[in-house]
């Protein structure tokens, strides 16, 4: 059973080969090997279906990276206080990562809602965690560009006094994890996507302007302090700035918690909205 992607390409993601997707396999549609077989499958559609706008979204993702912390220094009438060039130069890889993980997979959901697409996509005979863990897959490595190119520009830049240690690896895994997790339950949970896109832009600007991101949590009131120890973007900076320093970062397990509680909820949030439909 194959379809239209969207580009003019018709792709089956479980066709081809003696594994899942060929007469008489139907019974082996379930378990372990299963979802392994059917996750690089998955993975390669997706990067099918955008594969003409996904380099020009990485060369975006990456001017708009440098673009930033190097914008951000012209704010400072002198040289920038090294606190707050920490605080850029950790910030703005975040923004990478969660600008991806609340825009690519909504916006793209949003297409196959207007395309009437959506419903096929949902009924690939596939795991939807297979489906989460392809857009997740993808939106790591659109996003690792921009990240390795802002780092590099913040170090030239600001001389934060980066200390990078395979932690970053983990830390850039877990914020770009909870992204696109928020992205996933917004996209599926609000069935307009006029109004997802508008969701989008305000977390983008609230994040931006109203987080402790890319400034010190002490220029916030104390109440916006206190409202943004339970938003996510406060967590993804802590954590990737733990793995970016030299010295260490108060609050980074608290922070991890925070994570894996807000990527738990929108998981199952979003699980709940294609279940409800289906």
């Amino acid at each position: 059973m194959t379809a239209p992607d969207g580009t003019g390409t018709t792709v089956d993601p479980t066709a081809g080969g003696s594994g899942p997707g060929t007469a008489g396999a139907a019974e082996l549609r379930t378990g372990p090997r299963y979802w392994v077989s059917c996750y690089p499958r998955m993975v390669a559609w997706q990067f099918a279906t955008l594969r003409l706008y996904l380099p020009v979204l990485a060369v975006v993702q990456v001017l708009a990276g440098v673009g930033f912390v190097l914008g951000i220094g012209l704010f400072f009438p002198g040289e920038v206080p090294h606190r707050s060039a920490v605080y850029v130069s950790t910030g703005v890889p975040v923004i990478n990562l969660y600008l991806l993980g609340l825009v690519l997979l909504p916006q793209v959901i949003g297409q196959q809602r207007l395309a009437k697409t959506y419903d096929f996509t949902q009924s690939l005979p596939v795991p939807r965690s297979v489906g989460f863990a392809a857009w997740y897959t993808m939106t790591l490595l659109v996003g690792a560009p921009a990240v390795v190119a802002t780092l590099a520009a913040a170090a030239l830049r600001y001389d934060p006094g980066f200390a990078v240690s395979l932690a970053v690896v983990p830390a850039a895994a877990l914020v770009c994890l909870t992204a696109t997790a928020v992205g996933q339950a917004m996209a599926h949970a609000v069935a307009e996507p006029m109004v997802v896109q508008v969701l989008t832009q305000i977390l983008n600007f609230l994040a931006i302007g109203f987080a402790p991101v890319c400034m010190p949590p002490e220029q916030l009131p104390d109440w916006l302090v206190t409202v943004n120890r339970w938003l996510p973007f406060d967590a993804m900076a802590v954590v990737m700035r733990s793995a970016l320093v030299e010295q260490p970062v108060a609050g980074v397990a608290r922070a991890c918690l925070v994570l894996a509680a807000w990527t738990a909820a929108c998981l199952a949030l979003a699980g709940w909205a294609v279940g409800r439909r289906g």
